[in-house]
């Protein structure tokens, strides 16, 4: 038997009452007086050892009665246990999640992640549900259901065992919601009416995504078991790669870096150099001083000549984020053909100034390469030629190899400084003839009605780029641009006629500027705009589609698009093949990786920057996800068991009524403790030998 409401049963102590009144000796019913006794001072019976009960039947009426009503207060009920739903208390699909991200490459971490493993195996039923997924940036299924249900059932523990052991961390980030969003997802979309149990391996640090994961719904069948995983050593420091800063006197770059030191870090002093075959110039190591839980910015060591340096932070007790690969800057090879006869040291003639134009870079060196008519006619071509600019009249076979150029996909720009290069202009257009004719200049002239939405005056676009009228052209050519067909007009006089055309030729621009910029013709040599508008020139002859020279490890590397039918790719782990249907490439590990092109690029890829950021994750954090931790799955459950059976102790109670018989008796016991106490009263009053009066 039950009760519902279990503390009115403190209201039995009330039978002691009656008890004690009984003990006690009551006062003499009738009064006789004395006259010896009349001056002593009347005192009532107290109770004494030598009292003893009386009336025993109205004593245990009273006390029958106290407990009825206490009872019927207290709301009693015969009570049927709960039955356990399906599947209550029963798991019967479970899932492995093991972080096999960069940050578990610190030390005994991948060893307890692999015996907690076991741990879970152990635990799991083989006639149960069970999948082991490997997650990162992104999540893997090494063993799926399917394949967990292939498997001979006495056979399934040792096949998922085997499945562990094959693990091993790799590179990646963590995108720790992301995966636990597709899972949930997934569990979902399956079949959710049957419970799942997370079971989720993780160093739990701060550098962990967990977006998506705040307000999420989560469904009511699905319970995460979170074990966070420390390291044997606490502490760590990263390496993250900035920016190459501007270039100092000698022309190089330098290197802009990032440190970082966990919060937990005992240490404090590091060193930073370029290690290459685990060797390094001492005199060239940068000591650098580091509090936990702070982070600097420097600038790297210069780089040594050479290939196979890593950028490497020593004296850090965990080594998986202390390299930075980085590719060694190489200078592009452009080539810039000249076709003229004037000499380059005459000042008042245009090659004199376009040898002032083109300088070496650090990431640019061009080539200006002066030919006259004749010799362009059998030099070879070569890859790195960017640009033809035409200033004599050529002949055919020239003309001919200067259609081919254009074609290709190279600009070539044709400037008219004289009525003779009209025959080049008809010949590159394909036409027998056009006329041309000088203009008529009063004082100058000047440009106006820039095209800025062509790709070569794009880059002047914007406030004080894009004014072009303060330069004064004495001399310039007259032609008809609608005789073209295609034609552009790219720049204008300020009286309407054309100053800078486009004509595409093939999958190449032909560019006819009708003025020259030596003295004679006009002052655009002397003009800011002239060096940026010939790299403009030559920029639309360099491939567009070009690689960041520096990745991150699991994020998508564009490759080229013109690259042929199959493109080699060598990396740390060796070469590779990739399809012309891939337009992306993942590296797996960090490294330089070199795409196999007619031009061999490379580009380096590095560790996650967030994955140097190893403290543990706070656990207020974690609590303000809401996730439905394991913990907090159980005690939820067993309050709405808790909760469950009360409703039906309510219900129970309600339907027997049993408080209704009690209070039935209590009124029975009311009227025989009534009746026995009124016979007590009308005895006649006998006084015991022991009550008479001395």
């Amino acid at each position: 038997m039950s009760f519902l409401t279990p503390l009115f049963l403190l209201g039995g102590l009330a039978i002691a009452g009656p008890i004690l009144f009984h003990l006690i000796r009551r006062n003499t019913r009738r009064r006789f007086t004395f006259s010896s006794l009349m001056f002593l001072r009347p005192e009532p019976p107290r109770v004494t050892r030598k009292s003893r009960l009386e009336d025993i039947p109205l004593l245990l009426a009273r006390c029958i009665l106290l407990g009825l009503l206490v009872l019927a207060f207290a709301r009693p009920f015969f009570r049927e246990l709960v039955e356990p739903g399906p599947g209550d208390g029963d798991v019967r699909r479970s899932l492995l999640l093991v972080d096999v991200s960069a940050s578990m490459r610190r030390t005994g971490l991948w060893d307890k992640a692999v015996a907690k493993a076991m741990e879970v195996i152990d635990q799991t039923k083989s006639e149960e549900m069970f999948s082991i997924i490997a997650f990162g940036d992104d999540a893997k299924t090494v063993l799926s259901v399917d394949q967990w249900k292939a498997a001979p059932v006495d056979k399934r523990l040792d096949f998922a065992r085997d499945v562990i052991r094959e693990l091993e961390p790799g590179w990646a980030g963590t995108d720790l919601g992301g995966v636990l969003l597709s899972t949930s997802r997934k569990l979902e979309e399956e079949e959710s009416s049957i419970p799942s149990q997370i079971h989720l391996l993780t160093d739990l640090q701060e550098g962990l995504g967990l977006g998506g994961l705040q307000g999420h719904e989560w469904s009511e069948g699905i319970s995460i078991h979170l074990e966070r995983l420390a390291p044997d050593v606490l502490g760590n420091a990263g390496l993250q790669l900035l920016a190459r800063a501007n270039e100092d006197s000698n022309g190089s770059s330098t290197l802009r870096v990032r440190i970082s030191n966990s919060s937990d870090s005992t240490q404090e002093s590091f060193r930073l150099a370029w290690v290459n075959s685990g060797e390094f110039n001492s005199s060239s190591v940068y000591d650098v001083y580091l509090p936990a839980g702070h982070t600097r910015t420097l600038s790297a060591p210069p780089r040594p000549v050479g290939r196979g340096y890593e950028l490497t932070l020593l004296d850090d007790v965990q080594g998986f984020d202390d390299r930075l690969h980085v590719v060694p800057e190489e200078p592009e090879l452009v080539r810039v053909r000249y076709v003229g006869s004037e000499a380059a040291t005459d000042i008042g003639q245009m090659q004199f100034y376009l040898e002032q134009v083109f300088s070496q870079t650090r990431l640019l060196h061009v080539d200006l390469l002066a030919l006259n008519p004749t010799e362009f006619s059998s030099e070879p071509r070569i890859p790195s030629d960017s640009l033809l600019i035409i200033t004599e009249p050529l002949p055919p076979p020239a003309l001919v190899r200067a259609r081919d150029f254009c074609s290709s996909g190279k600009p070539v720009l044709l400037v008219l400084k004289d009525l003779r290069l009209a025959t080049n202009l008809a010949a590159l257009t394909g036409r027998s003839s056009l006329p041309v004719s000088e203009a008529a200049v009063d004082e100058y002239s000047l440009l106006t009605q820039p095209d800025f939405e062509h790709p070569l005056l794009a880059p002047f676009e914007g406030p004080g780029f894009g004014d072009f009228t303060k330069i004064h052209f004495w001399k310039y050519r007259l032609f008809n641009p609608d005789l073209l067909t295609g034609c552009d007009v790219l720049l204008r006089f300020d009286d309407g006629s054309p100053a800078l055309l486009d004509l595409k030729i093939g999958s190449g621009n032909l560019l006819v500027l009708t003025s020259g910029w030596h003295p004679k013709d006009s002052q655009l040599a002397l003009s800011s705009k002239f060096v940026p508008l010939l790299y403009s020139m030559m920029g639309l002859g360099r491939s567009s589609s070009q690689v960041n020279a520096s990745c991150i490890v699991g994020r998508p590397v564009d490759l080229p698009a013109e690259r042929g039918e199959v493109i080699s790719i060598e990396g740390p782990s060796g070469a590779s093949t990739l399809s012309t249907d891939e337009k992306f490439f993942h590296a797996r590990e960090p490294g330089v990786y070199t795409l196999q092109l007619t031009k061999p690029v490379s580009f380096a890829a590095n560790l996650p920057p967030a994955e140097s950021k190893t403290t543990p994750l706070p656990e207020e954090v974690l609590e303000g996800l809401e996730l439905p931790l394991f913990s907090n799955a159980t005690a939820k459950a067993s309050n709405f068991a808790e909760r469950r059976q009360a409703l039906l102790d309510e219900e129970l109670e309600k339907r027997q009524k049993t408080w209704r018989w009690l209070i039935f008796g209590a009124i029975v016991f009311a009227l025989i403790e009534t009746w026995l106490a009124g016979r007590a009263w009308r005895q006649p009053f006998l006084l015991s030998k022991k009550e008479e009066p001395a």
